[in-house]
């Protein structure tokens, strides 16, 4: 027979033997007390009450422990700051009725239930098959030791706070192995906020659980592959609790806060006759609460980046300590970020542990989109998400107004958090999406007529894409009426394409109807069907077949077949451009919105003809006004005259910087980012692009003579089937 299966079963022999030389009880009750040597066993021989003494310690304590077990394993102990040093200990029912804990020669008891009960000659004390000691009275509970848990938490046993008895029920470790008395930290249930699971250390916060998902809690990621428990939350007017129970009730398993400062969860192999660990946290230093600093993130799924990385938007605190890998300074608003009415949106964080809710403020009548508004409403809010993100589709509010603590992301947990950031940042994360999305709404899909210079959108499509005409999408007033924000993004997108893709994307074909908008508004980069992809340094190429469409392609890639970054900037120049209507309140600030430059201000198509101008096409005739000082006369009169000039006339030239001619001469995206976020001055631009006359002839600074190769090249231009 195997060694330690044999030792087992000695074991046990030896405390079914022990048990049936002592007096065995199923009850206390005040004609029968328990003394030391005595032992109450549950009806279902699952857990025995009893006197004991730890390893290596002569004190006796009154404690609970596992029956069918062979390592005696304690579970609850009921005076652990107040041990016996000999054996005369008795457990009874007193004349007031509370279950009380004597030994010779005081008068005082040791422990004492404390309970106000109706009668004081009736009461019994019962130990149940789930390791719960309950006093009562006519079938009435008073107490019991499932309210009291010392530093264990068994199946059916909650945590959390009674609102209608104030009983808060808590884990608290042993001081040693050797000692039951209350240990250095706490696991509880805090309702500050929105409730969470916390481990104290003394007063501190340790470790964080997180809070409830609707089937699980946020921080405990284990708990999505469990096959053995079931958990639940209650939250209510009289009860904010947690609690698990077991799936089969052959299983023995328990939770303990440990000494050390460490959760763990054992389940018990019947074969091998010992404990083992299922889950443990915090597992390391990283796991502590807040280790990465304010607004930042500590990225699990990232093995080769480092450790702690700064939300959206953010940036370290402290560069010097940040590199030397010291996180505890955390991360702060980017410098000149605008957040309040510039443009600003929200940033999704997937499958992560969301900050402190501690400081978070719940709504629970709200959803997710509700949320969303109320929290892009008030320029304090810093972050939302779903408070029960997998209950029901995601139900509740939560919104943060200060500094966002504690926060993880998982491989296969977590949940989605909405950060809130600046224009800039906004562009650069909504920019690269391709437009996967149900139902995109084409930025064409609603002309009432294919003549027009521009597109004519229906009320039905304006409506949606201003939000009903909400004032928080309004640019300015003017004669005519109020603009809106139809776009936002699309500069940050190209900025990602060409820098920060881990392959650089050259788009050449960026024009408004490859600009598509999802159901939420926001636009995506559309129709990669002609982008070209660079590895490694490469920016720039050559073709021998142009594809593209007339009027949008630059100039050396429609007559030579060459491409690079530049050819997305003349046209994100003719097409798109950073604008700042912010209203007299907030200029000059800009980088607010992006619009269609010089088709919105102008109300023509840059492909279209205009005989009122000596040049063939948009960006010529905006040339010549520009050189004349003439540039507001551009300005479409359906705009109205209350548009600030000098934002208009900054938007103009930032656009004019990006058609010119050589392709050399034209700035980054990044560049032109960088531009409508600050005031300072703008380099003059030089002559666009495709500058052609009615005589045919170019711009005099723009013509060369001599002889040189011709480069044959194909033009083709796309349609639509």
């Amino acid at each position: 027979m195997d060694t330690v299966k044999w030792l087992a079963k000695a074991m046990l022999l030896y405390q079914l033997f022990h048990f049936s030389f002592s007096l065995s009880l199923d009850a206390i009750t005040p004609h029968h007390s328990l003394r030391d040597g005595d032992v109450v066993i549950s009806r279902g021989n699952t857990f025995v009450l009893g006197f004991f003494s730890p390893a290596n310690s002569r004190y006796r304590y009154v404690g609970i422990w596992h029956y069918q077990v062979s390592i005696q394993t304690v579970v609850w102990v009921a005076n652990r700051e107040n041990p016996i040093n000999e054996t005369s200990g008795t457990l009874s029912i007193s004349s007031q009725g509370n279950l009380v804990l004597y030994h010779k020669n005081y008068t005082i008891p040791l422990w004492s239930t404390n309970s106000t009960l109706t009668h004081s000659n009736n009461s019994t004390a019962r130990l149940l098959d789930t390791g719960n000691l309950v006093l009562v009275q006519n079938e009435i509970t008073y107490w019991q030791s499932f309210d009291y848990p010392t530093n264990t938490m068994l199946p059916f046993m909650k945590v959390g706070l009674n609102l209608s008895t104030g009983v808060d029920r808590f884990l608290t470790p042993w001081k040693s192995p050797n000692d039951p008395g209350i240990g250095n930290f706490t696991y509880k249930l805090d309702s500050t906020g929105f409730p969470q699971l916390f481990l104290y250390k003394g007063l501190a916060k340790f470790w964080r659980a997180g809070s409830w998902t609707g089937q699980r809690w946020v921080g405990i990621p284990e708990m999505r592959r469990s096959p053995i428990f079931n958990y639940s939350f209650v939250y209510n007017d009289e009860e904010i609790s947690a609690s698990g129970d077991i799936k089969d009730a052959s299983v023995i398993t328990r939770m303990i806060a440990n000494e050390t400062g460490e959760m763990q969860r054992f389940l018990w192999n019947h074969q091998n006759q010992r404990w083992v660990t299922i889950w443990s946290a915090p597992k390391e230093e990283c796991d502590f609460y807040g280790h990465c600093g304010p607004n930042s993130n500590r990225d699990q799924t990232q093995v080769d980046k480092l450790e702690c990385s700064c939300l959206p938007g953010f940036e370290p605190k402290s560069p010097e300590t940040w590199s030397l890998r010291d996180w505890s300074a955390g991360c702060a608003r980017r410098a000149n970020a605008s957040i309040c009415k510039h443009g600003e949106g929200f940033v999704k964080v997937a499958a992560v542990k969301i900050p402190d809710t501690a400081v978070a403020n719940a709504d629970m009548g709200l959803g997710l989109k509700q949320c969303q508004r109320k929290c892009l409403r008030n320029c304090s809010c810093m972050a939302y998400a779903s408070a029960f993100s997998e209950s029901n589709g995601g139900t509740g509010c939560l919104t943060w107004h200060g500094d966002l603590l504690d926060i993880n992301t998982y491989r296969d947990a977590g949940q989605d958090l909405f950060i809130r950031v600046d224009a800039v940042v906004l562009g650069r994360q909504r920019g690269p999406s391709l437009s996967s999305t149900t139902n995109p709404t084409h930025l064409e899909d609603s002309l009432n007529g294919t003549s027009a210079a521009l597109p004519v959108f229906n009320l039905g499509t304006t409506a949606v894409a201003t939000n009903n005409f909400s004032p928080d999408n309004r640019l300015g007033q003017g004669g005519f009426g109020p603009v809106y924000k139809i776009v936002s993004g699309i500069a940050g997108g190209i900025v990602y394409l060409h820098q920060d893709s881990r392959l650089r994307i050259i788009h050449t074909d960026l024009k408004a109807s490859n600009i598509l908008l999802d159901a939420q508004m926001n636009p995506k980069i559309s129709d990669f069907g002609l982008a070209k992809i660079f590895g490694g340094d490469q920016v720039e190429a050559d073709t021998k077949r142009v594809v593209g469409t007339y009027g949008y392609m630059s100039p050396e890639y429609a007559m030579q077949g060459h491409f690079s970054i530049k050819s997305d900037v003349y046209s994100f120049g003719v097409e798109v451009s950073m604008a700042g209507w912010p209203g007299p309140t907030a200029r000059p600030k800009y980088g607010r919105v992006l619009v269609l430059l010089l088709e919105i201000l102008t109300g023509r198509r840059n492909n279209g003809h205009y005989p009122d101008s000596p040049t063939s096409n948009l960006i010529g005739h905006v040339w010549e006004l520009w050189k004349n000082d003439k540039a507001m006369e551009i300005v479409d009169s359906s705009l109205g005259g209350d548009l600030p000039s000098a934002e208009v006339l900054r938007c103009l030239q930032i656009g004019l910087l990006c058609v010119q001619e050589s392709a050399t001469d034209r700035p980054k995206m990044s560049a032109v980012v960088a531009m409508l976020g600050n005031d300072a001055s703008l380099p003059s631009p030089k002559q666009p692009a495709f500058f052609i006359n009615r005589s045919g002839q170019g711009d005099e600074r723009g013509s060369s003579q001599g002889t040189g190769s011709i480069n044959i090249v194909t033009l083709t231009m796309p349609h639509a089937r």
